[in-house]
């Protein structure tokens, strides 16, 4: 050793450490915008699918019928179940939906972050990997790609871990373990063995695969696969078949078709002046015009997405690489940070101030508030679909089909209906198919009724509401209850308020404010000895609430179908 060498410092040692690269922000910061993009994204814009994953998950989780892991929806269920474990998704008061949209934002956001590393991994510059994470993550319109819920939504994660384990220089152990990782992605969608034999394919064919073999035997083995993936494209619809996917993504759709176009244009562009990237650029474009063009399969579209952003990344480096851009790279890299520092700030303000949608969640709980003050407890509703799902998981009793309350969202139905919760195109609507309204005879009972208790000389004036008293349109047993309160001691009636949310049912609540002259807010006693009296009443008069507010007592009755006939009944 020198005796001017410095001491305790290796031979090898770089004298300059090692400078950090701003420009690995971008790849971060892309992270970012892609993360709240799609949270505003996923919030809206609700789909004919949604729940279609989380509600056979629920109900596995809840003891029902185990998911079939060799079948695309079983292992997709599977999936949904265990993230929705792990995040407490269905401990959340959202909804099934709601919980099927943020499980999906969790595989979009982990496809965002795997297609980082895997265009590191791939030689992809900084730059680069930003523009495809933010293709993949960050364009609000097709964002809503990854809002349907299919099995190929969690294929895509795994087909990317197992790029990232195959590309690079990596050992043969690790590049082994891309084998096991791309039979999930296969199984949740088998059209990533299109994209998997195409790319096998392509990379033999330019030597990036079997560089030890002739040039004869990579061309035979390539042209081999060729009857392999036209096998596969025959045998994909019995394999996997695809459901109706709505608009705006239907086979034959405008955006559906733009994005198709768009994809075979990436292919065939990166393929033509990237030559390092002809492999899956080839497999783009063959997988596209195979599998997505119209009528193509939505799983196809979904996992051709990332291929298509990353050749999208590394197009746009290619760009900015060429020399007539040398003197502008400085004013570009300074407008890429300011406008990614711009979309962060505008995507976060649009998920704090835009309306979410709530995917019915409130119509929801006007529905089971009804649910639980004016119908029988225990009492079974006839529901289908996710819905079944979301009132079974309140504790509502649901069974397929049956002659009472029909819940549904929206649309025609059988039975008369009696609530409606939320709009009239999207809202929850109750229908029973015993109900009946009073016919002329029953409708006179109930004016007479109506007559006689305001006719007392004990009744309180009712003022207002003696038009609603007079109408036929109160509940007999109503009537009948303050006509016996009216009978014995007197009674003032100041409101005979409709139950929200009902259509077409009669007036079963009133508010008393007095009884015998006397008002009920000024004499707690009198309050505790009409609720005695009230509660020693006989069904079909025991009203199911007695409610003290500011004027006094709330009396009411529940719902039934037919209370005239219940009042008949009982008078014998």
């Amino acid at each position: 050793m020198s005796a001017t060498s410095a001491p305790g410092r290796p031979r090898h040692a770089s004298g300059t450490a090692r400078r950090f690269r701003w420009s690995a922000l971008a790849p971060v910061a892309a992270l970012a915008v892609a993360g709240t993009v799609s949270a505003r994204a996923l919030r809206s814009t609700p789909l004919a699918d949604d729940g279609a994953l989380t509600a056979p998950a629920w109900s596995w989780l809840q003891g029902g019928p185990a998911p079939d892991p060799l079948t695309p929806d079983g292992l997709a269920v599977l999936h949904t179940a265990g993230w929705a474990w792990l995040t407490r998704a269905f401990e959340r008061e959202t909804g099934l939906a709601a919980a099927g949209r943020l499980l999906l934002g969790v595989a979009l956001l982990l496809s965002c972050l795997l297609l980082w590393r895997v265009a590191r991994r791939a030689r992809l510059g900084d730059t680069g990997a930003a523009v495809a994470v933010l293709v993949l993550g960050g364009v609000p319109g097709l964002v809503l790609v990854h809002a349907v819920s299919a099995p190929a939504a969690w294929a895509v994660p795994w087909m990317l871990l197992a790029a990232w384990l195959a590309v690079g220089r990596r050992r043969r152990a690790v590049r082994a373990l891309a084998v096991p990782a791309l039979v999930p992605a296969v199984l949740l969608a088998p059209d990533v063995a299109l994209l998997v034999t195409a790319g096998t394919a392509g990379a033999l064919a330019t030597g990036r695969l079997g560089a030890r073999w002739s040039a004869r035997t990579r061309t035979a083995a390539a042209t081999a696969l060729a009857p392999v993936f036209v096998g596969l494209v025959l045998l994909l619809p019995r394999w996997d078949p695809q459901p109706d996917v709505v608009a705006p993504w239907a086979a034959g759709e405008v955006r559906s078709v733009l994005l198709t176009a768009g994809l075979l244009a990436t292919g065939a562009l990166a393929a033509w002046v990237l030559p390092r990237w002809r492999p899956p650029a080839a497999a783009l474009a063959v997988t596209t015009l195979a599998a997505v063009a119209p009528p193509g399969r939505f799983s196809a579209l979904v996992v051709c997405l990332p291929v298509g952003a990353l050749l999208v990344g590394a197009l746009v480096q290619e760009a900015v690489a060429r020399p007539a851009l040398r003197p502008l790279r400085p004013a570009l890299a300074t407008a890429a940070a300011v406008g990614l520092v711009v979309g962060l700030v505008v995507a976060g303000a649009a998920v704090r101030l835009s309306p979410a949608d709530d995917f019915g969640a409130a119509d929801r709980r006007a529905f089971l508030d009804w649910y639980g003050q004016q119908v029988p407890a225990g009492s079974t509703v006839t529901a289908s679909g996710l819905l079944a799902d979301e009132l079974r998981r309140a504790g509502v009793p649901v069974a397929a089909d049956g002659d009472g309350l029909q819940v549904s969202r929206g649309g025609a139905g059988a039975g008369e209906v009696v609530a409606r919760f939320g709009t009239e195109d999207t809202g929850l609507v109750v229908r029973d198919l015993r109900h009946r309204g009073p016919d002329a005879d029953e409708r006179a009972l109930r004016r007479q009724l109506a007559a006689a208790l305001l006719t007392n000389p004990t009744t309180a004036d009712a003022g207002q509401v003696t038009g609603a008293l007079l109408s036929g349109d109160v509940d007999p047993r109503l009537l009948t209850l303050l006509a016996g309160i009216a009978a014995q001691y007197g009674v003032g009636v100041t409101a005979v308020p409709a139950v929200d949310g009902e259509v077409g049912t009669p007036l079963r609540y009133a508010v008393v404010d007095s009884v015998g002259g006397v008002r009920l807010a000024e004499d707690p006693a009198l309050v505790a000895q009409v609720r005695g009296w009230l509660e020693a009443q006989l069904p079909p008069y025991a009203p199911s609430s007695v409610v003290e507010v500011d004027d006094g007592l709330r009396v009411g009755f529940g719902y039934v179908p037919d209370p005239d006939a219940l009042v008949s009944a009982a008078a014998g």
